[in-house]
């Protein structure tokens, strides 16, 4: 007997709603299904190159497919994020920056390619790091009570070494010599580690993943860290915020989507890259070199790159720092 068109109307009608009630789960469940690529805006073997390998490399594991690291460097993480931005919002290109290339690069350029805020959607912080304010091995100060009496006492007498006008360690010191009144020379560096090294610079703000083999090598001179807290890898440098309360010069690498992206694939690319993170392998490999794991979820990072938008912003401005 040949179905009658009722019945067969609605059948295809129940095809249907069945089609619609599993497409969701399943486009979630379908990614990947190819190589997925981390756009690193800076070079090999910088801090975010090292840690977006790290991940990589579990996540590659976990998720079944291979995750590959690209290195596109320039304009200070431009040109990387401008590239994700623009390329297809699937889950398949992915944006691996520091936070200065979302929250301080929209305050310094005027004709950006891109939006800090709009042109992106936070996945999650991987990591959140400080800086060392490390000082050439002879500096006259021990601590940043001493540098702050040796710098008032000598207005504009010392310099501080950066990787560039606006670069992050540029700012954060910005941030310090607002909180405290010093007044110093800034002498931007094409290595701001090494001119202290060498006695070029008597102070820079370097990243803990650089600081801490120097520390270690007696290269240079710890006087403090930026983050709220001691760096499991220094215990013995306090916080710059146990003698300027409130300072906080903290910074982050994380995974950032283009704009569009399904919230599915962002939802399971979080949960992923958090279980990595606690991994107790992974966790000593980062801590080691001054690190904090984070793995938090895509609304908690939205929060913090909003708050530090906002945040760096302000710094930016009061410091009256533009590049173009």
């Amino acid at each position: 007997m040949k179905p009658s068109r009722r019945a067969l109307s609605a059948g295809l009608f129940g095809l249907a709603a069945g089609i619609t009630g599993w497409s969701s789960p399943a486009r979630a469940q379908a990614w990947p299904q190819r190589t997925v690529r981390f756009v690193v805006p800076f070079p090999a073997g910088s801090s975010p190159d090292v840690t977006a390998r790290i991940i990589a490399g579990k996540l590659t594991d976990s998720l079944g497919q291979t995750v590959i690291i690209e290195n596109r460097t320039g304009a200070a993480g431009i040109i990387g994020a401008d590239l994700v931005a623009k390329a297809p919002p699937d889950g398949y290109t992915l944006l691996y920056p520091v936070n200065s290339v979302i929250c301080a690069n929209p305050h310094l350029y005027s004709k950006l390619p891109y939006d800090g805020l709009k042109s992106f959607v936070p996945v999650t912080m991987t990591v959140r790091f400080g800086y060392v304010l490390l000082a050439r091995p002879d500096f006259p100060a021990n601590d940043i009570p001493g540098l702050i009496a040796a710098a008032k006492a000598q207005p504009g007498k010392f310099n501080f070494g950066s990787a560039g006008v606006g670069a992050g360690n540029h700012i954060v010191m910005e941030m310090l010599l607002d909180a405290t009144g010093m007044r110093m020379v800034h002498v931007p560096h094409r290595d701001s580690a090494l001119s202290v090294v060498t006695g070029e610079s008597d102070l820079s703000m370097v990243p803990a993943t650089t600081a801490v083999p120097l520390v270690a090598s007696g290269k240079g001179k710890p006087l403090g860290v930026t983050l709220p807290q001691r760096l499991v890898a220094l215990p013995n440098v306090p916080a710059i915020a146990e003698t300027v309360p409130g300072y906080s010069g903290d910074a982050w690498h994380g995974l950032l989507a283009p704009e569009g992206t399904p919230p599915e694939v962002v939802s399971r690319l979080a949960a992923e890259t958090a279980k990595v993170l606690e991994m107790p392998d992974v966790r000593k490999r980062l801590t080691d070199i001054g690190l904090t794991p984070i793995g938090d979820t895509p609304s908690q990072f939205a929060a913090t790159v909003k708050s530090d938008f906002d945040r760096w912003g302000a710094a930016i401005r009061k410091a009256n720092i533009k590049l173009d």
